[in-house]
Order: C-alpha cells, then sequence, then structure tokens
C-alpha cells in the first residue's frame, strides 16, 4: 500500500475559508454541472406540460378565429360506401386519384377558395381504373386527376423535403404546402417554411428515369461540378455534370445540340426557394398575401408578409423559424368549423355530373 502525504513548509500560513462564499460558490457550480448533464430535458419538459394546461385553459375562451374553414374527413363509413358501391363505383383502401380529383372539382364548384390535401401524391400510379366518360372516351386516373386540380386552380399539394408530388401533379397545382410535423408527439410548434432546391427540368427528368438511379437529395454541390450519386449495380459510375465559372452547366451536356425551344443552353442547375407550412399557404391564398416577397427576420422572431392595399401580417417565430399553433378551434366546433365527409361530396358530384360521367 502506497500513503501519499502533502506536507507544508513551516513557513505557509493558512487563511480561514469563508463559508458563505464557498457555499455560493459549491451551488453555482454544482447547478451548472446538473443543468449540463440534464440539458435543459427537464426545464424543457415542465414548459411542454405547462404549456399544454395553458393552452386547455385557452380553449375553454373562445378566441377571435376564420368563420370559412371546411374540413372533408374519411372515417369508417367512408371506406365501406367506397367499397360496397353505393357511391357508383368499388374501390378498397387504395383509392385511385381520380377519386380525388371529382372532390377537388366538387369543392370548386361549391365556392373553396383554396383547397389542401393532407396526401403526398408522389408517384403515378397507371394500374388505377380509367374514367369512363359518357361520351365513351377514357382518360387515365392520374391525367384526370391532373386535368382536375387544373381547371380548379385553388389546390395545394402536400410535399416535404424529401418526398414531394409527382410532376404531372406538382405543376398543375397551385402551389405546395409543407406538412413536416416534428418532433412526433404532441404538436406545438411548426415551421414557418423550409429552405429547397427547385431543379431545373433537365435534372429532374433524369432524376425521374429510374434507368439512372438517381437521387437529387444527394447530389454533391462541388467548386465546378454536381456530382449525382448513382444507386444501382456495383462499380456504376456517378454523373459530374461541369459547371462554368457562374454556376451555370451546358443543357447540350443532357440533350446534344437540339436544345428545345424557349429553353436557354446554359443555366442554374437550381434555384434557392421556400416551401411554406400548408397551413400559412392556405390563409395567404385567402388574404392574398405575397409570400414570394416575405419579409424574414429570424434574429428579430418576425415572418411580415404583405398584401395590397396596405395589408400586412406578421407570425411571431423563434430563431429557427417556429411558431406556435392556435389550436382555439377544435374540430367539433361546428359554428366556426364546416364539416362533410367525402363520401358525401362524391355523391353530390356524381348527381350534378350524371349525365356526363359513367
Amino acid at each position: 500500500m502506497l500513503l501519499w502525504f502533502f506536507c507544508l513548509p513551516p513557513t505557509v500560513n493558512l487563511k480561514p475559508v469563508k463559508l458563505v462564499p464557498g457555499l455560493i460558490a459549491f451551488g453555482v457550480i454544482a447547478l451548472v454541472c446538473l443543468v449540463r448533464c440534464a440539458r435543459f430535458e427537464f426545464f424543457e419538459d415542465l414548459e411542454h406540460k405547462t404549456f399544454d394546461m395553458r393552452v386547455r385553459e385557452a380553449a375553454k375562451f373562445q378566441s377571435p378565429a376564420a368563420t370559412n374553414l371546411g374540413f372533408v374527413f374519411m372515417d369508417d363509413d367512408s371506406i365501406t360506401k367506397m367499397a360496397n358501391g353505393s357511391l357508383g363505383f368499388h374501390y378498397g383502401l387504395f383509392w385511385p386519384r381520380l377519386v380525388f380529383g371529382m372532390l377537388a372539382q366538387e369543392l370548386k364548384v361549391q365556392g373553396a377558395r383554396a383547397v389542401a390535401f393532407d396526401i403526398v401524391f408522389d408517384e403515378l400510379r397507371p394500374s388505377d381504373p380509367q374514367v369512363r366518360m359518357a361520351a365513351g372516351t377514357g382518360m387515365e386516373s392520374d391525367e384526370f386527376f391532373a386535368a382536375q386540380i387544373r381547371e380548379a386552380s385553388n389546390v395545394i399539394l402536400a410535399a416535404t423535403e424529401k418526398i414531394k408530388p409527382a410532376a404531372l401533379f406538382a405543376n398543375n397545382a397551385l402551389a405546395l404546402g409543407d406538412i413536416v410535423t416534428e418532433p412526433a408527439g404532441v404538436l406545438r410548434t411548426a415551421k414557418a417554411f423550409r429552405p429547397y432546391r427547385e431543379w431545373h427540368r433537365a435534372f429532374r427528368q433524369v432524376a425521374a428515369d429510374p434507368d439512372y438511379g438517381i437521387d437529387l437529395g444527394q447530389a454533391r454541390i462541388e467548386k465546378n461540378a454536381i456530382v449525382l450519386p448513382r444507386h444501382g449495380e456495383e462499380g456504376i459510375t456517378n454523373i459530374i455534370v461541369p459547371l462554368d465559372k457562374d454556376g451555370n452547366f451546358d443543357l447540350a451536356d443532357f440533350v446534344g445540340d437540339k436544345i428545345p425551344t424557349g429553353m436557354a443552353r446554359r443555366a442554374k442547375p437550381f434555384t434557392e426557394a421556400r416551401m411554406w407550412h400548408m397551413g400559412i399557404v392556405l390563409a395567404a391564398q385567402q388574404l392574398n398575401l405575397d409570400l414570394a416577397h416575405a419579409q424574414v427576420d429570424l434574429p428579430h422572431g418576425r415572418i411580415t408578409l404583405t398584401g395590397p392595399a396596405g395589408l400586412s401580417r406578421t407570425i411571431p417565430v423563434d430563431n429557427q423559424g417556429c411558431f406556435y399553433i392556435d389550436w382555439s378551434v377544435p374540430p367539433e366546433d361546428h359554428r366556426r368549423l364546416t364539416e362533410e365527409s367525402i363520401q358525401d361530396l362524391l355523391s353530390q358530384y356524381r348527381r350534378r355530373l350524371k349525365d356526363q360521367w359513367i
């Protein structure tokens, strides 16, 4: 056994330690260590719980809110009627796109200013049944849906950072709306917008071809080139698209010398854009607010949207661009929220167009 002794020279005088300052210093150090170890989770949980309590208490009092909101719901009865033929067709849980085309058109006819689908239509489904018109002509289900949302001109489609609607639908929609909610669980806040890249049409077409195996989300932006990683057979080489000193690519690298009419030979591979939260897109459509020229001031916690005749709306946000969600209108509040089932709207659509659609 080894014993360590610490001996002070006989000339050193020890001063008595003051108890109160020592305890304060110890307490501060202990608190810092505790907070560091806890990583503020305790305080965050406490804030969340008290926030939920405040929201539930506030819901007991009616506050100013829009009265022109509508909600189309699907329930067990919807599934049953869609399958038993009472709506004129027999579809299981995998409903064809023509159903949503009918819904979009019926809501437009009934006066909806904007219609938002909280469903990501990220791929085409050529196997869906065709729409048969009374004249005997037919139309693919996907094409019918795209035609209906183009004619309605008020449809907002759901999207996320990684999953976006198929080009056939996105190109005919009024706008896209972000529907990402994080973290999972109780929804208290949402991001006002998310930055994303809007790729040039040439890049989108290449990515849409499964033979290339390209995911634009994994593209690498280098100094003089864009590298498109390919997935598939072992040893397959990546696609490298050269960029000039201005950051433009040459369209001839994709299509050869036959440049499509109306397209510039040199262009930016993508533009930076914002995808706004679906609720904000809906509100902007109703109030005619200009999302393209939003004044975003995250350091000061505000996003300002402007419209005609000096109209202005400010959204309070944190430094991450998140805003608190106003839960003042519960789903059962029929005084301020119009609610209808999808099967009722489809029945109305069929009755209105009974001589034009089979």
